[in-house]
């Protein structure tokens, strides 16, 4: 799906502050940058739950950085899951709780890219959690590598992203500093902004990785 283009740039999708996710008390943003280095990553994206950081924070935070990017974009927690979404410039009536068929056409609308976030756990917030068949059309991609399956893809995952024609992609879903960058998506580039980041994915020129262990 990448079109023969290496695929050189690390970019975790999923990672979480204590700015606006409570859970993640252990993740300073200010560490970011940091916390980057040692990932070996090329960027991060901040997805917090149902929250979208300020513009002009994420500003901020790019001018510390060299050759490396910070972006935002938010962890909905839908009714039927949990949807990585980036390249919103706000979130209007999106609200925790949206169901997926309101949501889509809202991101459809915006051109942003929607990901279904760890699509095998069913949190007890989850009111109607959705199996691969039930989702609707519209959806970009799938997060098959992430920090919460232990370094293992669900093979069930990716083989329904073959068959649905969905992007697969990584995420640490870090929630303190240790966690950044165990997983992660390859880029062909280092997208400009979220915009150019969302238009990457809605196109499938990415590839979900674990971060390999050390021995």
């Amino acid at each position: 799906m990448n079109g023969g283009a290496k695929l050189l740039f690390r970019v975790d999708l999923h990672v979480h502050t204590r700015r606006y996710s409570p859970c993640a008390e252990a993740l300073d943003p200010e560490y970011l940058g940091i916390a980057l280095e040692k990932a070996g990553l090329d960027g991060l994206v901040i997805t917090e739950h149902d929250q979208l950081w300020p513009a002009d924070d994420i500003k901020m935070l790019n001018r510390k950085l060299k050759n490396k990017r910070i972006y935002r974009g938010v962890e909905v927690s839908s009714s039927n899951g949990h949807f990585i979404v980036i390249g919103l410039e706000g979130l209007d009536d999106i609200r925790p709780g949206i169901s997926i068929e309101n949501l889509m056409p809202r991101i459809h609308f915006h051109e942003a890219a929607i990901i279904w976030a760890h699509p095998h756990l069913h949190y007890g917030s989850i009111p109607a959690p959705l199996k691969y068949s039930g989702m609707p059309a519209g959806l970009h991609a799938v997060e098959v590598a992430s920090g919460v399956t232990g370094g293992k893809d669900s093979a069930a995952t990716r083989a329904m992203a073959r068959r649905m024609g969905w992007a697969t992609v990584g995420g640490s879903d870090a929630h303190f500093p240790g966690q950044v960058g165990c997983a992660y998506t390859l880029l062909t580039d280092l997208p400009e902004n979220e915009m150019h980041l969302a238009e990457v994915i809605r196109k499938g020129q990415c590839r979900a990785r674990h971060r390999a262990k050390k021995n």
